[in-house]
């Protein structure tokens, strides 16, 4: 599909979409602005992109909150894993931090075959989701930086993202609808039992599903979780601004 094609996608996703949520009561949205990228205070007037490893990262804006200094940045879906900006290094002069909080935004994600969601907490809870063959997924993530030096307004700041990981913290993380597509080749109708805000070692086979007590069935999802939180991209992605 031409780029052109799904960025119209994507914006019907972030704007008709928005009554539409996945099997959930419909709730009104507030549209996004230009997906994350406020310009106003920001250091920056325009995103700032960063190419590594074939993936194209992008700074959206950057600016000064209470006494902290946040990046927000975009970055690409390379599968259907829970992926995550695991190593950051903020670099202040001769002074350097990597104790960057992380603040989720905004994700447009493959949910199963056919079918991409976008889930927007700052807006709604609620996931909104679009039947489509093809979208360019992406997350977008707030990094955090505190207890810099008065004067961090003066200098360059130089972000280094120097890692991207997967991995699953709580049971929605392990992409569970993705995993039961992928798993029902073989085991038709098996299905997985994860609550939502659990952690993600409580998963397990669903006893009506007939796959509970299955060695080949809990074999192979537990081979399918073990590639949810194998996955490492080295950067790094590297941004200059200053104020």
């Amino acid at each position: 599909m031409k780029k052109s094609n799904r960025l119209i996608m994507v914006f019907a996703l972030l704007g008709i979409l928005i009554i539409s949520g996945c099997g959930k009561e419909a709730t009104m949205t507030p549209m996004p602005t230009s997906s994350g990228n406020i310009t106003s205070s920001s250091w920056i007037t325009e995103p700032v992109q960063s190419t590594q490893s074939d993936l194209t990262f992008e700074l959206l804006h950057v600016s000064k909150i209470g006494d902290d200094l946040v990046f927000r940045v975009k970055f690409p879906l390379v599968d259907w894993r829970n992926w995550y900006i695991s190593v950051v290094r903020l670099t202040l002069g001769d002074e350097v931090f990597t104790n960057a909080q992380t603040e989720f935004f905004e994700r447009l994600y493959k949910k199963s075959s056919g079918t991409y969601c976008l889930y927007q907490p700052s807006y709604n809870e609620l996931e909104k989701c679009i039947p489509a063959d093809d979208m360019d997924t992406y997350q977008i993530v707030n990094l955090i930086f505190s207890g810099l030096p008065a004067d961090f307004e003066s200098k360059q700041a130089v972000l280094d993202i120097l890692e991207i990981s997967t991995g699953a913290t709580y049971c929605e993380d392990l992409r569970i609808p993705y995993m039961e597509e992928v798993l029902s080749k073989d085991f038709p109708g098996l299905t997985l039992e994860c609550e939502a805000g659990q952690n993600a070692g409580t998963y397990k086979i669903s006893e009506t599903s007939g796959f509970a007590n299955n060695a080949d069935a809990q074999a192979a999802v537990e081979a399918m979780v073990a590639e949810a939180n194998s996955g490492v991209i080295s950067g790094p992605w590297t941004f200059e601004v200053s104020k």
